[in-house]
């Protein structure tokens, strides 16, 4: 039975449904009429699979073979992918997701077909087994694992990597919740310049991301996000880092205002743009290493709509394609046909809850009496920490199933 103490909680997450990757397969890319909303006139596309793991081969797919690089995470959690995102485009490869004990039949094949000349697997033993590790450095004549103590420590030897020559530019971004560094991560890669996850909590910059962004010949910092998610005095800390000239803050109101500021301030133009739900992770990880790689900002929208901010960017880019990320049950039609969200009747539903405490660990489906407690507890803490009690075994949006309903 799960302690007395968390029922207030769970209570309260029952109201918080995590969209999930469609159960029914898409054909990647498949694309349907011009829409026209406002100002945009804009042709849709989707790359989705039956799951978040085929989802990130449709988005794969976009790749020739023969790629110098894929980069392979777990699609459990999202430190770890936010700055392997980026740098798997600046690299010129896909992101791919994988379960942390097996690697699901489609990955291992799209990487076949891809024959790239390194993987990097990124993550710790718990983020990706050895046997997945061992499994994938069977496909490729060169592999490497990037992983750290914590997700900090993973970002920063991400970045030491993939970006030995260094980088004028850098993207800093919290790494206690994901929707801001998705649109950071796109347009990070656009560059070829890296994303530093911090503590955004924190009074000062670690030294060890001190010594990295002067490492790296950083001269420009631009952190993703208000000051609720990385502090004015983190920002100011930045600032007495050695080499960094300019620091600025790309921020809204909240994480959609937040990725129109964040595109706004690093795209002059862009023919195509992703949109990827805002509430979730998976689709959007493997969708911002390819966005990175087309040169193309991706925003992050509610599941029924966009707002009409997103619309004047779209505008003001000169969007002519968007690419939905995930399928129908995380991008419903109306995100598809550019319905705007103050046009609808019923208000968008509030999906940026207060990020609740990390829970205990010694969670499991054995710590719930029924499936809906076990559900309501995966609802509560996917978001902002991803399937950290292992819950949802077959990756289907569905905790513990064999629990009695």
């Amino acid at each position: 039975m799960i302690a007395l103490r968390l029922l207030p909680v769970l209570v309260t997450a029952i109201a918080l449904v995590m969209p999930v990757t469609a159960a029914h397969a898409l054909v990647p890319g498949v694309t349907s009429g011009a829409v026209t909303s406002g100002a945009v006139t804009s042709t849709p596309q989707r790359l989705a699979g039956g799951d978040r793991y085929s989802t990130s081969v449709a988005i794969a797919s976009r790749f020739a073979e023969g790629v110098p690089v894929a980069y392979v995470a777990t699609g459990t959690n999202y430190p770890d992918a936010l700055s392997a995102a980026p740098a798997a485009a600046a690299l010129g490869g896909p992101l791919l997701l994988t379960a942390p004990d097996s690697l699901p039949a489609v990955v291992a094949a799209e990487i076949t077909r891809l024959a790239p000349q390194l993987i990097v697997v990124v993550g710790g033993n718990a983020a990706v087994s050895p046997e997945v590790y061992d499994q994938l450095s069977a496909m490729t004549p060169a592999i490497r694992r990037d992983s750290g103590v914590d997700r900090y420590e993973t970002s920063r030897t991400i970045n030491r990597n993939a970006f030995p020559a260094g980088s004028p530019s850098a993207f800093v971004a919290t790494g206690t919740n994901f929707p801001d560094a998705l649109s950071a991560s796109a347009a990070a890669g656009s560059v070829s310049a890296p994303v530093v996850l911090v503590d955004g909590s924190a009074s000062a910059v670690a030294p060890a991301t001190s010594e990295l962004l002067t490492s790296l010949h950083v001269t420009s910092v631009k952190i993703a996000g208000g000051t609720a998610v990385v502090s004015e005095s983190l920002s100011a800390s930045l600032r007495t880092v050695t080499g960094v000239g300019v620091v600025s803050r790309l921020a809204g109101a909240d994480r959609y205002s937040t990725s129109v500021a964040i595109n706004n301030g690093s795209f002059e133009s862009a023919p195509t743009v992703f949109l990827a739900v805002g509430s979730g992770f998976a689709d959007a990880l493997a969708g911002a290493a390819l966005a990175g790689h087309d040169h193309a900002p991706l925003f992050v929208t509610p599941g029924n709509c966009v707002y009409a901010s997103t619309l004047a960017e779209m505008a003001r880019l000169g969007a002519t394609t968007h690419v939905l990320l995930g399928g129908p049950a995380a991008l419903t039609s109306g995100v598809e046909n550019l319905i705007t969200c103050e046009s609808l009747s019923q208000p968008v539903p509030d999906v940026q809850p207060t990020v609740p405490p990390r829970p205990s660990s010694g969670i499991n489906c054995s710590s719930f009496s029924t499936q809906p407690e076990a559900q309501a507890f995966y609802n509560l803490y996917y978001p902002a920490y991803g399937d950290i009690a292992r819950l949802d075994r077959d990756n289907d949006g569905i905790a513990c199933e064999s629990l009695p309903r």
